[in-house]
Formats: C-alpha cells, structure tokens, sequence
C-alpha cells in the first residue's frame, strides 16, 4: 500500500462516524459517532451522496450496545465524512544547514459524506407501511451529511492553502496532516450533530410525515444552492 492510501485509510479511521436514525426512545434516538471495528471495510464498500434504497442497508444487526432496542429502532445508518479520492498529499524532503527535514502539503482537498452499507442496519420487521417513511428520514441524515462536508471543504480551501507540515521524518509529517484533518473533521461533525439532533426531535419521537417533508425541501433546497445555513 502507497503513502497515499495508507493516510486515506487512516483520516477513514479518524473521521468515521455512525448516525443513528428513525428510534423512537430519546435515550437511544440521539445522534451519535462512533468508530467501527473494520475502517477497511468503510475504504472499499462506501459510496458517495445519492438516493438511498433499503437494500443499501446490509448490517446484520444492530451494533451490540443497540440491539435491546431493535424493536424500536426502523434503520440505523453508517455515514462517514471523508476526504475524497482526488485528493493529493505532497511529502517530500531537503536540507537546511546539512540537517535532514521533511515537509508536508496538500492539493485537491476536497471532502464527502460516504454511507457505508455494511455496517448500516433496516429492521427486518419493520411494517412495510413505513418503509417510506423511514428510508426518506435516512435519506436527510445522509444530505445533512453531506451538507457538512461540503461546508468543511469551503472552510478548509481557505484554511489549508498555505498549509505546510514539518517533521524530522516521513511518518511525523504524515502523523500532523493528519491530526490537522482530523481536527477538521471532528469540529464539522460536532456542529452537524446539533442539526442532525434536531432533525430527529422533530421527526424520530413520533412518526410526522408533515415535518419530515419540510426538513426534506429545506434540504434539497441546499444541496441545489451549495446553501450550508441550518
């Protein structure tokens, strides 16, 4: 594995978070992060932005601290911001007054929400009537998402353009990319969570076709617009 694709697959590591949605207890409804076993899986199985079907929920079962509310629970979705595959890391070395450095840049910088379907989950017993209900509810977590990601490559074409890491070796360098990235990626989640949050307040503690339609406009709204205001 090159440079390249082993950082890609750590910033997966470092960035994956999994979303729950359509519960109906407070408790477990809560949007959340968390880092799966396997972020291999996430490089190869998770696809970019678009509508999702219930046969993109592959799960088994819900994670295990989960599944005592799986009667409860319609879909769980495993979403991931990421940087995406155009992305370019430059680390390169010189000397300065015979002493060996390393430095660091990027180019291409640009970020996604991935779903990720193995580790997505669709309640085999659910009631078929609400099939559409919950899918379109999964569907605006994955837009909120995306949303974010696109918001964080905005910020981080500003941020990043001037951006050069230093270290006294390859790995050390790589290490504070990153880290940097990393950091990123974690504050974006942090605000998106508010917005996912709300999301469910409105729509996961009771089923209300009226309001979930109108986070639906709002968001396709945006996505058409590049519009990240909540």
């Amino acid at each position: 594995m090159d440079h390249r694709n082993r950082l890609r697959n750590l910033l997966l590591l470092l960035l994956l978070g999994l979303i729950a949605g359509c519960a109906q207890l407070p408790k477990h409804a809560q949007p959340h992060f968390y880092a799966p076993q396997d972020e291999a899986l996430v490089s190869r199985k998770g696809f970019g932005y678009r509508l999702l079907l219930v046969a993109d929920f592959k799960a088994a079962s819900l994670p295990p601290d989960y599944r005592q509310y799986d009667h409860s629970i319609g879909a769980q979705s495993c979403i991931s911001i990421r940087p995406s595959r155009d992305l370019k890391i430059h680390i390169g070395q010189a000397y300065y007054q015979n002493m060996l450095f390393y430095s660091g840049t990027l180019s291409h910088l640009k970020f996604e929400a991935i779903f990720v379907p193995e580790c997505s989950w669709w309640n085999p017993a659910l009631d078929r009537r609400k099939n559409e209900y919950v899918l379109q509810h999964e569907q605006i977590h994955f837009a909120l998402a995306e949303i974010a990601a696109r918001k964080l490559t905005s910020k981080a074409g500003y941020e990043m353009q001037s951006y050069i890491a230093f270290g006294n070796s390859y790995s050390e360098v790589e290490k504070e990319i990153v880290e940097k990235l990393k950091n990123m990626g974690q504050e974006t989640m942090e605000a998106s969570l508010q917005e996912h949050t709300r999301f469910d307040e409105d729509t996961s503690l009771f089923h209300d076709p009226q309001a979930q339609r109108k986070w639906l406009k709002n968001i396709e709204i945006r996505l058409t617009e590049g519009n990240d205001n909540s």
